[in-house]
């Protein structure tokens, strides 16, 4: 197996493992985050607001200059 080959094998493994621990700590995440509603009694209503972003209103000139 060539040195290249060699490195590429490694780094497909690499990519698995991170992928596999960042879906366990996200797992573990939402866990605490549902915990901790249930202990403050937060709902989905008072956390909405705090997940989404709003919009900004673009400007006349903004839209004029998309289009071209």
């Amino acid at each position: 197996m060539s040195k290249l080959a060699e490195l590429m094998a490694k780094k497909a493994e690499l990519e698995k493992q991170i992928e596999a621990a960042k879906q366990a700590e996200q797992s573990d995440a939402i866990k605490q985050i549902v915990e901790l509603a249930k202990t403050y009694g937060i709902t989905y209503a008072e956390l909405k607001p705090h997940l989404t972003r709003r919009r900004q209103r673009r400007t006349k000139a903004e839209i004029a200059a998309a289009k071209g």
